[in-house]
């Protein structure tokens, strides 16, 4: 039984660029006296802005320097982290002299994430369009970049003051947007017509061979972007890499409040000692963060069939499960007593047992699981 995983821990490198960047924002964005004093509650009432105060919140609120402060001294760098995981367990072989576009781009959180966490590509030249609605978020996030990679890095950012659907000069190796959908209106009936419109728009800027990495927060509403963006993005050619193990339909949709979505959760244990403080002092802090993504080619994964955790272990009936994602639907893994359980992300071929049973609350269908022992 093969088991491979997403979000793996910070490697010592890695975790080094996360607590050395704490310094970098220091020097490009220094804050003085009443400000810095002031972060924390600005901190909060951000935080409240981006949740339950979030219809009263304008859409170009990044444009706004009074709300750059908080997002580059606490948002930014646990976004940084997110990717940083989600990046280390993707393959992301991107072509020497390839290009890519980031849409809603904000401080550069994507490029600077790709730079901290996958140093083969640092030396290679990559060309990079960064598209977002406000200039002084992403000629911020450019002078952090060149903080951490020096100002002889191989890698040439352009930046450009536009919409997501705004056309793109090259198609690209590789397209991502990241914590960006959940900005637009997906209220009602727009959630069908406004993910065909972006799906168009981001399959017609790639090339025939290039990726697609959609990124967002982990919530409910973005849980049915994605799965709506899913839907639309098979509809055109392009099939799941991950973390989708399968081309059927989705079994995690968020269609309503008692219904699953997809999305991940993983331990900050390792995350810069910095980033805690300031947690700490604004009253935010986090032992776990969460995510939901889509990788998409032309081509898909290399893995259909297998079974995919999602969720944490819970106890059920005396075992643990887990839920998971599988081409037969919402999974159910059982897992004995003394097995360890699969950690959010992993994936493992199924051995399917010949009438497997319907779990009573969810509908999910029961997998027995047994690891094979180890090898010595």
């Amino acid at each position: 039984m093969s088991i491979d995983g997403l979000f793996p821990n910070l490697t010592p490198k890695n975790a080094s660029e996360l607590e050395r960047f704490g310094a970098h924002l220091k020097k490009v964005w220094p804050l003085k006296g009443k400000h810095r004093d002031h972060l924390k509650y600005d901190i909060r009432d951000m935080s409240r802005g981006l949740t339950n105060e979030r219809t009263q919140r304008r859409k170009e609120y990044m444009t706004d320097d009074k709300f750059l402060s908080p997002y580059l001294y606490y948002f930014l760098p646990w976004n940084l982290y997110r990717m940083s995981r989600l990046f280390a367990g993707l393959e992301l072989d991107i072509p020497d002299g390839g290009e890519i576009a980031d849409l809603g781009s904000g401080p550069l959180t994507a490029v600077l994430a790709l730079w901290m966490s996958r140093p083969h590509l640092r030396t290679r030249k990559l060309n990079f369009t960064c598209m977002d609605l406000s200039p002084k978020s992403m000629q911020t996030g450019l002078k952090l970049f060149h903080a951490m990679a020096g100002k002889d890095s191989p890698w040439r950012i352009k930046t450009v003051k536009a919409r997501f659907t705004d056309r793109l000069h090259k198609k690209v190796d590789l397209l991502m947007v990241a914590n960006a959908f959940n900005e637009l209106d997906w209220s009602g009936r727009t959630t069908r017509t406004q993910a065909e419109m972006l799906s168009k728009h981001i399959v017609s800027s790639t090339k025939d061979t290039g990726r697609i990495l959609l990124i967002e927060t982990g919530v409910r509403m973005t849980g049915r972007i994605i799965c709506e963006m899913r839907t639309q993005m098979l509809e055109k050619g392009f099939k799941p890499i991950a973390p989708c193990p399968h081309c059927e339909e989705c079994p995690m949709p968020a269609m309503a409040q008692s219904a699953p979505w997809c999305h991940f959760n993983f331990s900050v244990k390792d995350a810069p000692k910095w980033l805690e403080k300031i947690s700490k002092d604004a009253e935010l802090e986090k032992d776990n963060v969460t995510l939901n993504f889509l990788y998409f080619s032309q081509k898909g994964s290399d893995s259909w069939g297998a079974v995919r955790a999602i969720s944490e272990p819970f106890k059920l009936h005396g075992n643990r499960g887990q839920y998971a994602c599988s081409d037969r639907g919402l999974t159910l893994i059982d897992i004995p007593p003394k097995t360890r359980s699969l950690f959010p992300g992993q994936t493992f071929i199924p051995t399917w047992p010949e009438k497997p049973k319907t779990d009573l609350k969810s509908k999910a269908i029961i997998l027995p699981y047994t690891p094979k022992p180890t090898k010595k």
